[in-house]
């Protein structure tokens, strides 16, 4: 058995001493009411990756502000030396994160796409991409298996949506952008031709979804309403057909891409509904879902009722407007990504890699909100020197990402006896068994856990930590 813990206070550290091997076993007999019990021989959900996305913010302080920037690639793609990010979810065009505004088509309305230009992409973003799958491919060896992208667009182009703009809603007019039914068919060979060109580049699209966010169209930055019976007309009559058509029926497509719930779409109303329609439901591989609002039990209601769609969570970030100090976030967020998997969630993909120091680039929010960023990353790059630093979410998110790769399958467990505790467990390729436990509490925990088939271990859990055993 191997135990890697990370402290609350240890955020000083580096990688190899936060993510240390330690020795948390208790003496045998000792008395302990706190009971994890796992059944390897239960498999539920496949684990599809644990990652973040590396928007063009983050390429741009790759390219330009990071002293040591392969050194950032290794802590955080390397298997063996860093945390081994499996899965990256890609923005198609601009997102909120962006030096300044880009697009892949010229200003007129092209709807013969004969002027898409994808350079812009090919240029900035993809070299970091690539250079994070040569990185990981690098410390797997022969065996390695390539990052899982999903992509998901912020909006379509200006021009085929009914607000003509990039913004989800007009500042002055407030007038909401939808897509236009007539712009569907373009729409649809825009992402193909998208997913094209990572494929041309030798990297591994694995899902796509129509928009983000499809209920929070905003006059922030580039967004996009869509509603269930949109969405379900989009991707039943379009963007499925599209992708066969291109060569791409691999490639999953993920509806909502939204939070557990909305004002306007309670509880997974939207992928309720979306389902409903028969078309949309055979063409449809799952459901995206943010953790930004709602509970993250609204994925196992979907499951309960679809069990043979999956589920991804495609976003979750920390920030200002979350746990500031870096014990309480690391501690929630463990917290949330274990709630996740026993949700049925098959990854958790976190927001930008990295940041700077004030949470940019940042340009939208610069430009609507005069104020930077309250967003964090998984590194926080400061300009001044070049240094990056590990936050909170880059060990919490470790914990899986190192421990759980692509192909394991979160295993039944149950927590007895066990306030402020939590324990998602796995079993991996290899023939493992990996339980990511954590200790909210402000003194130390003893939990027994019991696997079956396996002689039983006693752990004393340190205060607001993080812990992941591996029984090999």
């Amino acid at each position: 058995m191997r135990m890697f813990t990370t402290y609350a206070n240890a955020h000083d550290t580096m990688l190899e001493a936060a993510l240390r091997p330690v020795d948390l076993r208790v003496a045998p007999g000792a008395e302990t009411a706190a009971t994890l019990v796992l059944d390897p021989a239960r498999p539920r959900q496949r684990i599809d990756g644990f990652g973040a996305s590396i928007t063009q913010a983050t390429s741009y302080l790759w390219h330009n502000a990071m002293r040591h920037p392969h050194r950032a690639l290794r802590d955080l793609f390397s298997v063996t030396e860093g945390i081994g990010i499996s899965m990256l979810r890609q923005p198609v065009g601009p997102s909120d994160h962006v030096t300044r505004p880009y697009r892949f088509t010229r200003r007129r309305p092209d709807r013969h796409l004969r002027t898409l230009d994808f350079r812009p992409e090919e240029y900035t973003i993809l070299p970091m991409v690539k250079a994070a799958q040569a990185m990981r491919a690098q410390s797997m060896g022969p065996a390695a298996s390539g990052l899982n992208i999903i992509v998901s667009p912020w909006s379509a182009p200006w021009w085929m949506k009914t607000n003509f703009s990039a913004l989800g809603k007009r500042p002055l007019t407030r007038l909401t952008g939808w897509l236009r039914p007539a712009a569907y068919p373009v729409y649809a060979e825009y992402l193909a031709r998208f997913i094209e060109t990572y494929r041309r580049h030798g990297l591994h699209v694995f899902g796509v979804t129509p928009t983000n966010e499809p209920d929070y169209p905003q006059s922030r930055w580039p967004s996009m309403a869509m509603s269930p019976s949109q969405q379900a007309r989009f991707i039943a009559r379009f963007l499925a057909p599209c992708l066969h058509a291109h060569g791409l029926g691999d490639v999953r497509i993920m509806c909502w891409d939204h939070n557990y719930s909305t004002d306007h779409y309670p509880d997974g109303r939207f992928v309720r509904e979306l389902y409903m329609d028969p078309r949309a439901f055979a063409a449809t591989a799952g459901s995206a879902w943010h953790y930004y609002g709602g509970a993250a039990r609204t994925m196992s209601d979907i499951h309960r009722r679809w069990p043979t769609k999956g589920i991804w969570v495609t976003e979750a970030s920390g920030g200002d407007w979350g746990p500031r100090n870096w014990d309480d976030a690391l501690v929630t967020m463990g917290a949330r990504v274990i709630s996740m998997m026993n949700n049925w969630a098959q990854s958790a993909v976190l927001w930008n890699i990295a940041l700077d120091t004030r949470g940019g680039p940042d340009y939208y929010y610069l430009c609507n909100d005069h104020t930077h960023s309250s967003n964090r990353g998984l590194l926080t790059v400061d300009r001044r020197t070049g240094e990056c630093t590990r936050n909170a979410d880059y060990y919490a998110l470790g914990h899986f990402s190192k421990f759980v790769p692509i192909g394991s399958h979160c295993i039944t467990s149950e927590l007895r006896e066990a306030q402020r505790l939590h324990a998602a467990a796995f079993a991996t390729p290899d023939g493992a068994v990996a339980a990511v436990l954590c200790n909210e509490r402000v003194d130390p925990a003893a939990l027994r856990i019991d696997v079956r088939g396996r002689e039983s271990q006693t752990l004393a859990l340190p205060a607001r930590s993080l812990t992941t055993v591996v029984f090999d």
